[in-house]
């Protein structure tokens, strides 16, 4: 009898690309990622331990991510060039930036790069040589010779999450993808609220509807916590999850292990692993966006943003006001809504009205 393969989680091994050469393995996360350049005075290298000691417990995960990731490119430059990345000189920052123009970096990506290296220097209270005027005019000369526009995500907007509900039949990762995708749009989460969320976090209703605590976000450092809706649609998809992985307590978006072969079979049966890391939440959303079949040009540029800019693209087109639009997506100034609506409310703009009034559309 032939099987008809249903929607299954796979976890390829997460990698970090670099076009300088191969990355230095970021360190562990009880370590300093500046002391990695061991070329620190004695007292240089006390000073970035008892920063990073306060730090540690302080700045979100992805952040320190970032500074791992970010010192790791530029210790691999250094390391590929014979110079010093702590203290380093001007000229090697310099040189930094012009590699990176060379490889075609966005100016946004080398801004975070020196974010980080001028980091390292202030905290080791060293002279930072980011702020040199060598360096400010390389910088200026990147942006001179590329746009700064940043590419953005390609949406996931209720159009398409509703054929993936529709279509990924009734296995144990297409159960998990559903409540997924119907929990991330309703709460218009970031991958770290969403991979974050725990049972207790969530609230269901007499009326079906339910209302889920967003602990600590982006723009919520300190933790005061935003409550976001869930519709009744959204409930059932995560009621049907919980029921199905037997989560009782703790996260609510878990790994399910198996590939199809002896933990996984034709009939979508796995084990139910630990807390869905927040890479894993992209990777999903790229596969969920080819199950639809979505061009592949398209599912390359999908990633852990994609729900949150289809579900603001849907509010803006439903002539949703600005302020809601805000207000659901945790939002403390209009810039980034404005950056995901644009197509949006381009079609709603003066001219776009006048062509329609003088009879050009």
């Amino acid at each position: 009898m032939c099987h008809k393969r249903p929607y299954k989680d796979t976890y390829p091994e997460y990698m970090v690309e670099s076009d300088f050469m191969d990355l230095v393995e970021p360190p562990p996360e009880s370590v300093p990622p500046w002391l990695r350049a061991q070329t620190l005075a004695p007292a240089a290298a006390e000073r970035v331990r008892a920063w990073w000691e306060r730090a540690h417990r302080v700045y979100p995960s992805a952040t320190q991510k970032a500074w791992k990731f970010d010192w790791a490119v530029f210790l691999a430059f250094c390391e590929g060039r014979q110079t010093l990345p702590l203290p380093a000189a001007t000229e090697t920052v310099a040189a930094f930036v012009i590699h990176c123009r060379e490889l075609a970096k966005k100016p946004a990506t080398v801004r975070r790069y020196l974010s980080t290296i001028g980091l390292a220097h202030r905290v080791a209270k060293l002279e930072n040589p980011c702020t040199d005027e060598a360096v400010q005019l390389e910088v200026k000369g990147l942006t001179n010779a590329m746009s700064i526009r940043q590419r953005q995500a390609r949406a996931l907007g209720w159009a398409e999450i509703e054929r993936f509900l529709k279509t990924a039949g009734d296995s144990l990762p297409a159960t998990r993808e559903r409540a997924l995708l119907c929990v991330a749009y309703d709460t218009m989460a970031r991958r770290s609220e969403l991979v974050a969320l725990n049972l207790e976090d969530i609230e269901i209703l007499r009326d079906g509807t339910g209302r889920a605590l967003i602990r600590r976000s982006k723009t919520d450092q300190a933790g005061e916590g935003n409550t976001a809706y869930l519709s009744r649609t959204t409930v059932q998809h995560l009621e049907d999850w919980l029921e199905a992985a037997e989560i009782t307590e703790g996260a609510v978006f878990r790994r399910v292990i198996g590939r199809g072969t002896a933990t996984t079979d034709f009939d979508g049966k796995g084990r139910i692993g630990g807390r869905l890391s927040v890479d894993a939440v992209a990777q999903a959303f790229k596969r969920v966006a080819a199950w639809i079949k979505m061009p592949e040009q398209e599912v390359a540029q999908i990633s852990g943003h994609s729900i949150r800019v289809g579900a603001t693209q849907d509010l803006l087109a439903l002539n949703i006001d600005l302020a809601s639009v805000m207000q659901s997506g945790r939002w403390k100034s209009s810039r980034m809504p404005m950056r995901y609506g644009e197509h949006v409310l381009a079609a709603r703009g003066g001219m776009a009205r006048a062509a329609e009034k003088q009879g050009r559309d």
